[in-house]
């Protein structure tokens, strides 16, 4: 859970209870690992409890990393030498302390996953919009809002195949592929959204929506909506323009999953909705 959205307690509570989950691995453990990431190109220092990343991390042979695990630590920081990971295809950096990201970022070109979640991000680097190879990006559980800068993700809609920003403080979205931004404040979604050739699924559930945009609805790919949570007439959605083409979709879509016996059980609610 991010920072925002602790419930009862106060902050510094809540960080103790996680820094207390944190074991500690010795020098000789994390020297090891990092010795090895040499050949097999894998930095795993999962629950360590760093604070900070060990030097031989970003050393300059560090550029033929491949996947990178900081996940469970204690960082309130990444270093501006991250940039040197030039080869690094997955970055996994969830349940920390992280405030803010080096603008640096931006130079892990081949960056394909990016997994920030339950941190405390309160905004992006304008860097960020340089990712555009990565197809996985998790920022559920910040602190991020009330929006988010348009150039950032302009720049990696090429390959982005989901994106989860729920569970922060946005009150206006970005466009994605796969989106989730459950748990924030959004009072509307943009139409813009309808224009994304290649967005299926949205999960708004848990929000302030009255209404859905027809153009979303409209929208070519769009198969999968989940609006549980928010303050919407199921019959008003039902009588929005362009539900019934969305409603096509989705039984395609079930349809398939139900012939490829991919699913033991699907959901037939209407978006969530009662």
């Amino acid at each position: 859970m991010g920072c925002c959205q602790f419930g009862k307690g106060t902050v510094a509570e809540a960080t103790g209870a996680r820094a207390a989950k944190k074991a500690v691995a010795s020098r000789a453990v994390i020297e090891k690992k990092v010795a090895q990431s040499k050949t097999t190109r894998v930095l795993a220092l999962r629950e360590c409890g760093l604070k900070a990343l060990p030097l031989g991390a970003t050393a300059a042979d560090a550029a033929l990393l491949r996947t990178a695990d900081f996940s469970a630590n204690l960082l309130r920081a990444l270093p501006a030498e991250i940039g040197l990971w030039t080869g690094l295809q997955t970055l996994l950096c969830s349940e920390n302390e992280l405030t803010e990201l080096p603008a640096s970022i931006g130079q892990l070109a081949c960056l394909q996953k990016l997994i920030l979640s339950k941190n405390k991000l309160r905004t992006l680097p304008i860097e960020f919009s340089s990712l555009s190879k990565v197809k996985i990006l998790q920022l559920d559980g910040n602190c991020l809002g009330p929006k988010l800068p348009a150039e950032i993700f302009r720049g990696l809609s090429g390959f982005l195949e989901e994106l989860d920003l729920s569970t922060n403080r946005l009150e206006e979205l970005p466009s994605s592929v796969r989106l989730v931004v459950a748990g924030n404040r959004l009072a509307a979604l943009q139409p813009e959204l309808g224009g994304l050739g290649k967005l299926q699924f949205l999960d708004a559930a848990e929000n302030q929506l009255t209404a859905i945009p027809a153009a979303l609805l409209a929208g070519p790919s769009l198969s999968e909506l989940w609006l549980k949570g928010n303050p919407m007439d199921r019959l008003q959605l039902q009588e929005t323009p362009g539900f019934s083409d969305f409603l096509q979709r989705r039984k395609h879509r079930l349809d398939a999953k139900i012939s490829a016996n991919v699913v033991g059980h699907v959901d037939l609610t209407l978006c969530g909705l009662d």
